[in-house]
Order: C-alpha cells, then structure tokens, then sequence
C-alpha cells in the first residue's frame, strides 16, 4: 500500500492509503511499453557521424533558435523575479545560459526523443534555486523488479533513476527510495519525480518515453552508412591489373601465368618491371552500377522523411528540386518545428514555472512565448515592408520595432543578465526585460 506524502507528494509504503479526496485515482491502468527500442547511444552515434543527420538536426535546432523568444507575464514582478532567475541559471553544475539550456532541450528532444532537466531545490524543498540539463542517456524511470514503471495510485512514474559515471559511489547520493520493490543498479541514484522535468518529443502508447527525429529512420541511416563506408573502401583500391599472356606465335604456359602473377604481386613495392612483348597489360575498369545510386538515393530519401528536413536542405548541396515543391516541404518543416516549440514552452511553463510560482506564491504563471518560426528570408520581409511604407499602407513608426529587433539594437541595450544585481523592488521597476543568454 502506498501513502501520499504531504508537501512534497512523494509516495512511500504504508498500512493505508491517504489520497487528495478532490482527486480519485483512475480506474485504468497504464502498463509499460514492450516496444524495443534504439538504444541512445546509437542514436547518439548517427547524430555524431552522419553527415546528413548531424546537418539537420543542427538546422531544425537553429532555426527554432532563431525566432525571437521573451516571457510574457501580467505582474511586472512576476516577470522580473523570472528573468533574473533565468539569467542567472548555471549555479550548479555547468556553466551555462538559459539560451544554451533551450538550445540542448530542442537537440536532445530531436536525438534522443527525450530531454531532462533537474530542478535544484534548497535543502528544505520550499524553494527553486537552478535549473541543470542532465544526458538523458543516463535517465530512466525507476522500475520494479520485474521490470514494469514504478507507478503510484494516480498512474504516475514514481521517480526516476540516474546512472553515475565509472568509479563514483552512490553512497549518500540521490533521494531515499520509497519502494523496497524498485531496483537500482550499483551505479544508479534514485531521483524524486519533483526534481526532474521531462520534455518527450513524439510519443505513443501510454506517453512514457518520446520519439525523436533519428529512431524512425535508423535503419536507413546505419544501412547508409555501410554502403557508403563500403563505397568509400572500394573507391580507395586500385582496379584490378590484368596480363594478356601470348599471340599467334606463343602459347600461354602455367610457368608463364605463374611467372606473370609473381611480378604483379610485386606492384605495390617495384616501379620497374619488364615483360616480353606477348604479355599486355591493362586494368578492368569497374563501372559503378545504378544500383548504390539508387539505393543511397532510397536511404536518403527516407532519412529526410523521418527528420522532417526537405533533402535540398539537409544536403546542403543544390540538389535538384522544384521551387514550388521545396517551398511546400519548406512550410511543412515550419509546421513541424512550430510544433515542437509549443509543446517544450508548454511543458517549460506547467513542471517548472508553475513550481517556481508556487513556491514564490505568485498568482500567476508566466509563459515562454515564441515568435513564428519562418525560414524565409528578413531580407525579403524587409522589402515587403519597405514597399508597404512607401505604398501608403504602413507608416515608418509601425515598422520601426522590427527593424530595431531584426539588427539586434535592443539585446545590446537591455540585456539584464549584463546589469549589476538589483533588488525585486528594482527590478519591479524597470520597464523592459530580456531573456537572451
């Protein structure tokens, strides 16, 4: 039986069970998938060796990253006690900026189809004090000995699980675990579900784990990868030397081949070699067949489905495609990106700002707004707007804070993470906040 502990809800062994009577536990139950997955290290390796993969990835992360960004929020001290506590994350652990931070959670989630963060508490759990991006390689949920998600009565994950790097002892290390029935490994920790915000990509079944942007096409990019090592391999050996041994007025013997294939044996280390006339030599030019062609066209093909990345853009090597077509796969991959951005604010605002709120007792919770990601061009915006204004139909003041932010005049100038500490009445005071890291 299994207790709710008051003020922190962690769930621990006891005789009865004390529940929120506002909330009933559901009468489904939730089971752990049986679906086997790509192991994250190998997901990992094609992001890292992969040419294509690495290349879209780090564009869909840098195109997501280059839409404005900045906290909305109606209580002006709400908003400031927020941004100084976002531009001053990387206390613990890392040195690191918010911006980073959102960086790696957009990568990872694309990778791994998860991305974790620790939310460092004081010592007494009344208070958020940092935010640390953790490998989610190393993070699992906390599981039962038979190998099931360790759940409470409400189908929620229990904790989760840290695997410590080789050498280091665990004694001392992690939270209490509340289950006799959870197994830990000798090299893990366990971790309370308070400390811990999970961002899942893609998901499916009961959502435990996410899907990235790699896993579907995985197949596709390691077979890639061999044909293309194989090609590589072959490219790098010479073809084959062949000697047409005799004419009309000498006959090829045994002694003669066996005497011909010594000497060419010898090719790699001799550069000078005589032969009599009757002997001619020539390579066998092996013609590459339409087949690898094909093959890596197909493989190519189904990787740029799975990472939502039009190929002229993940090749980044003019190939050839319509306009019409790239624009329409150009939008799609704006709707994809746009996409995962609202799910990671969403997440963002309901497993940490609504904490941080909470603790600080703050009536609202501010939300992490982004632009719309569009891959067109400013320039091209630019002179849309410049026609507009010469047209009559925008006035000069309407386009003015547009151009401030596209040149970057306003980071510059209201970067709060560059001011000197204030006070939450200072802050409350200042006009404009900014989040840039």
């Amino acid at each position: 039986m299994m207790t709710l502990d008051e003020g922190i809800g962690l769930f621990t062994l006891a005789k009865k069970v004390r529940v929120d009577p506002a909330v009933a536990p559901g009468i489904t139950l939730k089971d752990t998938p049986t679906v086997e997955r790509v192991d994250p290290k190998e997901l990992e390796s094609c992001y890292i060796f992969d040419a294509v993969t690495f290349n879209s990835i780090n564009k869909a992360t840098q195109a997501i990253m280059s839409a404005d960004y900045h906290l909305v929020a109606k209580d002006p001290i709400v908003l400031n006690y927020f941004t100084k506590f976002l531009n001053d994350i990387g206390k613990v652990g890392e040195d690191i900026t918010f911006r980073e931070m959102l960086y790696s959670i957009f990568q990872y989630q694309m990778i791994y189809g998860n991305a974790f963060v620790e939310i460092v508490w004081n010592a007494a759990m009344t208070k958020v004090v940092d935010l640390v991006i953790l490998d989610p390689k190393r993070i699992d949920y906390a599981k039962l000995s038979n190998g099931q998600i360790a759940l409470d009565i409400y189908g929620k994950p229990i904790g989760y699980v840290q695997k410590v790097p080789s050498g280091v002892d665990t004694k001392g290390l992690g939270d209490p675990v509340p289950n006799k029935d959870i197994q830990l490994g000798g090299d893990q920790i366990f971790i309370k579900p308070q400390r811990i915000c999970h961002f899942k990509l893609f998901t499916y079944g009961d959502r435990f784990y996410g899907i990235g942007l790699i896993e579907p096409a995985y197949l596709s990019i390691k077979n890639k990868m061999n044909i293309e090592k194989a090609h590589a391999e072959k490219a790098s050996i010479p073809n084959p030397v062949i000697d047409y041994i005799g004419d009309e007025f000498h006959e090829p013997t045994p002694d003669m081949v066996d005497n011909s294939l010594t000497k060419m044996r010898d090719f790699k280390a001799n550069r000078y070699f005589a032969f009599p006339f009757w002997h001619k030599l020539s390579t066998l030019d092996l013609q590459e067949t339409t087949a690898y062609t094909e093959s890596l066209k197909y493989l190519r093909e189904n990787q740029a489905a799975a990472l939502g990345i039009p190929l002229a853009f993940a090749l980044g090597s003019g190939e050839a495609t319509n306009r019409s077509t790239l624009a329409s796969q150009q939008e799609f991959m704006e709707f994809t990106l746009n996409d995962i951005v609202e799910k990671t604010v969403g997440t963002i605002r309901k497993y940490i700002f609504s904490k941080i709120s909470a603790t600080e007792q703050f009536s609202e919770v501010p939300t992490l707004y982004f632009e719309n990601i569009a891959a067109k061009s400013i320039g091209a915006k630019s002179e849309r707007l410049v026609s507009y204004v010469k047209a009559g139909i925008l006035a000069p003041t309407e386009v003015h804070e547009y151009a401030i932010k596209t040149e970057g005049l306003d980071k510059a100038d209201n970067a709060v993470e560059n001011e000197p500490d204030k006070s939450g009445e200072e802050y409350a005071n200042d006009k404009e906040v900014n989040i840039y890291g």
